[in-house]
C-alpha cells in the first residue's frame, strides 16, 4: 500500500478534538477567516468563557460559522448575544443584516449595517465585513452594494485596507487566481505597513499557490511562521504543506513544533505519530500514541500505531495485545498493513497457523496489490511442516510475476522439503524434485553466488533419482566447487559443503573403478577432517 493511502488510515479522520486552550481566541478567530472552519469552532467553543476572551468578537465568528452552515435562528442568537456582550463592536449588527439580506429582507439588512456602522463610520474594516455580507448572500443581486462599500472603504483607508484586498482576492479566485493572489499580496503588505500581520492573507496566498509552486507556498508560510511564531494557523499551515509536499521528515519537525501549541489538535497529534512512525522513530511514535489513548483510550488509529511501533520495536508480546484492542473494532476498516503485521507478530510469537489466518485476510482485500503476502503464508506453512501447503502458496507467488532469484531459490527449497516428505521412488516425490530443480536452474541463471545453488539441486538430483551418485551430480558438485573456489575463504565457511562433496565424487570414482581419482577427493576430505575414521578405512582399502 502506497504511504499515503495507508497513513490516512493510520491517522484515521483527524479528529477535531482539541486540547487545553490557553492560546486564547484568536486561534479561532484565524482559522475562521483562512477557512479552517471546524478548527475555528472547536476553539471559540472552547476559549469561550476564558477571561481573556472577547465574547463579542467570538459571538460574532461563532455566529458566522452557523449562518455558513445554514442555521439561521442559532446564528442569530450568537451575533445578539455578541451585542450584549458589546454593543459598540459592530460586526455583530453586519451578522444580523447578512441573515437579514438572506430571508429577502434588505431594508432590516441596511438597518442592521447602519448601525454597526455608528460606532465609527470611518472603519474601513468594518465596511469591508458589510461588502462581504452582501457577497456572501448574492454577489450579482448586490454587486452595487459591494461596489459601494468597496469604494467607501478604500476612500476612507488611502486605498491601504487589508481587508478590502482579502475580499477582492476572494471574489478573484475563482475566475483569476493570478488576480486574488495580487490582492492577497497587498493585503499582506498593507497591513505589515501598519505593524499587523495578516495571517489569513498568507494562508490564502499560498493555498492558491500549493498545486503550481508548493515550494513558493512553503516559503510564504515559513514566512509567516517567523513573524508569527506562536500562531497555532501558521505552524498547522506549515505543517500540512510540508506533508501534502510529501517533504514527511520536515513535516515531522513541524508537527513537533505545532503539537506543543495548546491550540493543536488530537488529530495533529495522531498525524505525528504517524510520520514519526514512518521516519523510524518507533518510540518517539509510540510515546505520542500513548499520550492520545490516555485521554482517548479506545482510539483505534493510535492503537494501530502502538501495534506497528511495538512490532518495529520487537517487543512482539506488546504489539499482539494492542493488536487485539485494534480488531476489537467491530466497525472499523482495516488495511492489508493491519493484517500483514498481525500475522508476522503472530509468526514471531511461533504461532503459525494463526499467522497464516491473520495473512489470508490480508491477502483477500486486495489479491492483486498483496501477491507478496503468498510467500508470507508459504513461509508459517513451512514452519508449520506443511510442505504440500508451503509449495502450493510459494507456486502461486511465483506464478503471480514479479519474482527475484531469491523466490525461486525458496520455491525449490519448498518442493525439495515436500520431495523429502514423500515416498521414496513415488512419482510424487520425483516431480516434486523435478519442480525443484526446474526453479534452482532458473535462480542459477543469474545468481552471483551460484555455490549454495549448486548445493541445494545436488540434493534434488539425489531426492529425484533415489542415488548417492550420478553424472549429473558429479557435475552439480563439480560446479558448486568451481563456484565456490572463487574465493579462498569459501573452504573454511563451506566446509561441510566441501567435505560432502568430496565424499560423493570419492564414492563415484570408486564405484567406476578409479582409485586413483576416489583416493584424490578422499584425501581432501582428510585434508579438512583429519580425523575422519571412515574416509581413513576407505582410503587403506584403496
Amino acid at each position: 500500500m502506497k504511504f499515503r493511502t495507508f497513513f490516512s488510515f493510520v491517522i484515521g479522520g483527524m479528529a477535531m478534538t482539541a486540547f487545553a486552550q490557553t492560546g486564547g481566541y484568536q486561534d479561532g478567530v484565524d482559522y475562521y477567516n483562512a477557512e479552517r472552519f471546524d478548527k475555528a469552532k472547536t476553539i471559540l467553543e472552547k476559549t469561550l468563557n476564558d477571561p481573556s476572551t472577547d465574547k463579542a468578537i467570538s459571538y460574532f465568528y461563532l455566529g458566522s460559522l452557523e449562518l455558513d452552515n445554514g442555521n439561521t435562528s442559532a446564528a442569530a442568537d450568537n451575533f445578539n448575544k455578541g451585542i450584549q456582550a458589546n454593543p459598540a463592536y459592530g460586526y455583530n449588527y453586519v451578522g444580523l443584516g447578512q441573515i437579514a439580506l438572506k430571508n429577502g429582507n434588505k431594508s432590516e439588512a441596511e438597518r442592521n449595517f447602519k448601525q454597526a456602522s455608528e460606532s465609527n463610520k470611518k472603519d474601513a474594516s468594518l465596511m469591508a465585513a458589510i461588502a462581504r455580507a452582501y457577497f456572501n448572500v448574492d454577489p450579482t443581486t448586490y454587486a452595487k452594494e459591494i461596489d459601494k462599500y468597496i469604494a467607501n472603504a478604500m476612500k476612507v483607508s488611502k486605498n491601504k485596507e487589508a481587508q478590502i484586498y482579502v475580499l477582492k482576492g476572494d471574489m478573484a479566485k475563482a475566475s483569476d487566481i493570478g488576480q486574488a493572489a495580487g490582492f492577497y499580496e497587498q493585503a499582506i503588505i498593507y497591513d505589515e505597513e501598519s505593524g499587523d500581520i495578516n495571517p489569513q492573507a498568507y494562508v490564502k496566498y499560498a493555498n492558491l499557490y500549493n498545486k503550481v509552486n508548493p515550494e513558493f507556498a512553503i516559503g510564504k508560510l515559513v514566512e509567516l511562521n517567523q513573524k508569527l511564531p506562536n500562531s497555532a494557523l501558521a505552524q498547522s499551515e506549515l505543517a500540512e504543506k510540508y506533508y501534502d509536499g510529501n517533504q514527511f521528515t520536515k513535516a515531522a519537525e513541524q508537527y513537533g513544533k505545532y503539537i506543543k501549541n495548546p491550540n493543536h489538535f488530537q488529530g495533529d497529534e495522531q498525524r505525528y505519530s504517524g510520520l514519526l512512525y514512518f521516519g523510524k522513530k518507533y518510540q518517539e511514535s509510540l510515546d505520542v500514541a500513548n499520550q492520545v489513548l490516555a485521554s482517548d483510550p479506545d482510539n483505534e488509529y493510535m492503537q494501530r500505531m502502538v501495534m506497528l511501533n511495538k512490532a518495529a520495536l520487537n517487543d512482539y508480546a506488546g504489539a499482539e495485545e494492542a493488536a487485539k484492542k485494534l480488531f476489537a473494532h467491530t466497525n472499523a476498516k482495516f488495511t492489508a498493513t493491519d493484517y500483514t503485521t498481525y500475522g508476522d507478530i503472530l509468526g514471531e510469537l511461533k504461532r503459525p497457523q494463526e499467522a497464516v489466518e491473520a495473512y489470508t485476510k490480508a491477502y483477500e482485500l486486495n489479491p492483486e496489490k498483496n501477491k507478496q503476502i503468498l510467500a508470507n503464508i508459504s513461509s508459517m506453512y513451512n514452519d508449520l511442516e506443511n510442505d504440500a501447503k508451503a509449495v502450493e502458496f510459494m507456486q502461486k507467488y511465483v506464478d503471480a510475476g514479479d519474482a527475484t532469484l531469491n523466490d525461486y531459490f525458496i520455491l525449490s527449497n519448498r518442493y525439495k522439503n515436500l520431495g523429502l516428505s514423500l515416498p521414496e521412488g513415488s512419482p510424487e516425490r520425483t516431480e516434486a524434485a523435478q519442480n525443484g530443480i526446474k526453479y534452482i536452474d532458473l535462480a542459477l541463471e543469474g545468481a552471483a553466488n551460484k555455490g549454495p545453488l549448486y548445493r541445494n539441486k545436488a540434493t534434488l538430483l539425489m531426492v529425484r533419482d533415489g542415488a548417492d551418485t550420478t553424472p549429473e551430480l558429479i557435475e552439480t558438485y563439480q560446479a558448486m566447487l568451481a563456484s565456490y573456489d572463487e574465493d579462498p575463504a569459501n573452504k573454511e565457511k563451506y566446509a561441510d559443503a566441501y567435505k560432502t562433496a568430496y565424499m560423493r565424487m570419492g564414492s563415484y570414482y570408486m564405484q567406476q573403478g578409479d582409485n586413483a581419482q576416489a583416493r584424490e577427493y578422499f584425501q581432501k576430505v582428510l585434508d579438512l577432517d583429519p580425523q575422519n575414521e571412515p574416509v581413513k578405512e576407505v582410503m587403506k582399502k584403496l
